[in-house]
C-alpha cells in the first residue's frame, strides 16, 4: 500500500518557491511607484494651474516667523514649485511621463509579485524605464534645483542666526539648515538610493535564478491546470 502523500496544489507550490527577496523588492518598487504618482499628480496639477508661490515675500517674512524652520521647510516647497513654473516647458512633459512610468511600475510590479506570465519582462521594462526617467529629470532640471536651493539659503541675508529665545538644539541645526551644499546633495542622494538605486537593485532581483524558476514553475503548473 502506497503512502506516498499527493503532490500539494499548484498554489502551494508558487509561495515554497517564490524568493523571499523578490516580495521585498516588487513591494519596494510598488511604493516608489504609488510616491511617483502621487508628487507627479500634485506636480501636474500646480503646473496646470500656473500660480507661482512668491518666494520673496516669503523670505522677508521669515524674520517675524513663529516657527522659523518650519517656515524655512515651507519656503524650499515654494521655492521648488516656483522653479518647476518657470521651467514649466521642460517639467511639464517630464513629471507627466513620471505619471504615466509611475502607474505602469505600479502595476507591473503587482503582477510580478504574484507570478502572472510576463509579469517579469514588463516589470523589469517598468523599473529600468522609471530608473532612466529619474536621471534624465535629474539632469535636465539641474538649473531648477540650483536656482531653489539659492533661494533657500537667501534666507541668511534676512535672519543669520534663531533668536536667543529659540531651543538650543534649533539654534544649532540652523547653520545646517542654511547650508547649500545640504540642500544640493539631499537630491543626489535621493536619486542614488531611491529614484535609481532601489530600482536597479529590484530589476537585479527580478534577474535571479530563483526568480527565474519562480517564474517558470508558475507558467508551468498553470499549463498544468489548463490541460487538466
Amino acid at each position: 500500500m502506497s503512502t506516498s502523500a499527493p503532490p500539494p496544489p499548484p498554489s502551494a507550490r508558487k509561495r515554497t518557491l517564490r524568493p523571499w527577496y523578490l516580495v521585498a523588492a516588487m513591494i519596494l518598487a510598488w511604493l516608489i511607484g504609488v510616491q511617483g504618482l502621487s508628487e507627479a499628480f500634485a506636480t501636474l496639477v500646480y503646473l496646470r494651474e500656473g500660480n507661482l508661490p512668491d518666494v520673496a515675500t516669503l523670505t522677508s517674512s521669515m524674520k517675524d516667523a513663529a516657527e522659523p524652520i518650519e517656515a524655512l521647510m515651507a519656503l524650499q516647497e515654494a521655492a521648488r514649485l516656483r522653479t518647476l513654473g518657470e521651467m514649466g516647458y521642460l517639467a511639464f512633459p517630464l513629471f507627466a511621463g513620471r505619471f504615466l512610468l509611475s502607474v505602469l511600475l505600479v502595476i507591473a510590479s503587482g503582477m510580478a509579485m504574484s507570478g502572472r506570465p510576463g509579469a517579469r519582462a514588463l516589470a523589469i521594462q517598468a523599473l529600468l524605464a522609471n530608473a532612466a526617467l529619474a536621471t534624465l529629470t535629474f539632469w535636465l532640471l539641474r538649473d531648477a534645483r540650483y536656482a531653489w536651493v539659492d533661494a533657500v539659503v537667501r534666507v541668511r541675508d534676512v535672519l543669520p542666526a534663531l533668536p536667543e529665545t529659540t531651543p538650543a538644539d534649533q539654534r544649532e541645526a540652523w547653520p545646517l539648515l542654511l547650508d547649500r551644499r545640504l540642500w544640493l546633495w539631499l537630491p543626489r542622494v535621493r536619486l542614488i538610493l531611491f529614484d535609481v538605486g532601489a530600482l536597479v537593485l529590484a530589476t537585479i532581483t527580478l534577474t535571479s535564478p530563483r526568480t527565474k524558476a519562480f517564474f517558470e514553475a508558475v507558467a508551468a503548473a498553470q499549463e498544468q491546470t489548463e490541460d487538466s
